[in-house]
């Protein structure tokens, strides 16, 4: 298992990995299929006003077993500098338009090193936060498992400094350029080939 190992959907087949950009335009926010806790809500609370201010588009990705989307949709809808998409299978054409990214510790790490995307990864709980990956030296500011009112204040220190500091960014940025997923399949499908002819 891991990154060596790892391969991305298809949908990543023609996506362009993000070149780094000076200034930030667009932020992803996504925390997983279920996202239990509701930490979608929770954390758009708290970063929607610093990225209005600094003209920073967020757009919210939630999965198909998120509950809250109708009401957070209805609530999110008509205001500026938000986009809200449910259940997508193309978050790499969104990927795409960002150069920051706060999601949960799962698969998406993956899709967003491969992508090329500075991110800061909150854990839903205690076992999502033994995934190893989501790390400084990979390109990622982790800010470990998710605790009411502290890590909403986290991830605002983090975000403000990602966006202010091009040069702290851009080191991020440099860790994750070398990874590209696409010939993990192939790497996969060759050792099960060894095992069936065992």
């Amino acid at each position: 298992w891991g990154h060596d190992y790892f391969f991305v959907r298809d949908e990543f087949n023609n996506a362009t990995p993000v070149k780094f950009e000076n200034r930030v335009t667009g932020l992803l926010l996504t925390l997983g299929g279920t996202d239990q806790s509701n930490l979608t809500r929770k954390i758009y609370e708290a970063i929607y006003q610093y990225c209005l201010k600094n003209d920073i588009c967020i757009y919210v990705v939630t999965g198909p077993g998120y509950k809250d989307y109708d009401q957070l949709s209805q609530d999110v809808g008509s205001l500026p500098n938000v986009s809200i998409t449910h259940d997508t299978g193309v978050i790499s054409g969104i990927m795409e338009r960002v150069q920051l990214a706060i999601a949960s510790n799962g698969r998406t790490v993956y899709e967003l090193a491969h992508m090329n995307i500075p991110s800061i990864v909150v854990s839903q709980h205690e076992r999502e936060s033994t995934h190893s990956f989501s790390t400084e030296e990979n390109g990622f500011l982790n800010v470990g498992v998710y605790h009411e009112g502290e890590t909403e204040d986290l991830v605002q220190v983090q975000l403000e400094k990602l966006v202010n500091d091009n040069e702290h960014r851009r080191v991020l940025y440099d860790k994750m350029v070398s990874y590209n997923f696409d010939n993990n399949k192939n790497r996969v499908l060759a050792l099960i080939d060894e095992v069936l002819a065992q």
